[in-house]
């Protein structure tokens, strides 16, 4: 399991199996009805992930014989290496959602430095992958652009900076409640 790369649909299945242990069928409804919409919530997607985790063994029916499926120490484990990876310049330039999904499984997580490594990490990505469409907007291939083309990379470089900006307000929003809750 250890070299096993897991998709972002097995890393929302861990981290929604953690939170609630469920059956498939649930988990297909919290795909429909939250914006975790963006995952297919088809038979055909969500039934074959899961066996797949039951049978790498990170997760398992709970209690045996019945549909409900819970997260083993495997999958908890599992699932724990991927909270723990640091933001990449290449998740924020490729898969904000899954990015965001990870930051959304971090609610009550016993490690709360967890939370300001994530942020920290995901604003230093999110900063330079902003500071390399600004050079890009600056090099000789730009102005080669069709005006449409420069508009759309121009939006991804404003939303980019949206994230980061995101990422310092959340850490300071957090940093400030967590002062407060000393206080008390």
């Amino acid at each position: 399991m250890a070299n096993q790369k897991l998709s972002p649909l097995s890393y929302a299945l861990l981290g929604l199996l953690k939170a609630n242990p469920s059956t498939g069928y649930a988990v297909r409804m919290v795909f429909e009805t939250t914006p975790m919409a963006s995952f297919s919530s088809s038979p055909g997607s969500i039934y074959p992930a899961l066996q797949k985790l039951e049978k790498l063994g990170l997760v398992r029916k709970d209690p045996p014989g019945s549909r409900t499926l819970a997260l083993t120490t495997k999958g908890e484990d599992a699932l724990e290496r991927w909270l723990h990876q640091p933001v990449t310049l290449e998740e924020v330039s490729s898969d904000l959602g899954t990015t965001l999904l990870r930051f959304a499984f971090l609610q009550g997580h016993s490690d709360r430095k967890l939370t300001r490594a994530f942020l920290d990490s995901f604003e230093s990505a999110a900063r330079a992958h902003a500071a390399d469409l600004k050079t890009f907007l600056k090099s000789e291939t730009a102005p080669s652009l069709s005006t449409h083309a420069r508009a759309a990379v121009e939006h991804g470089l404003m939303s980019i900076k949206t994230s980061a900006d995101w990422a310092a307000e959340t850490r300071r929003r957090f940093k400030a409640a967590a002062r407060k809750e000393k206080g008390k």
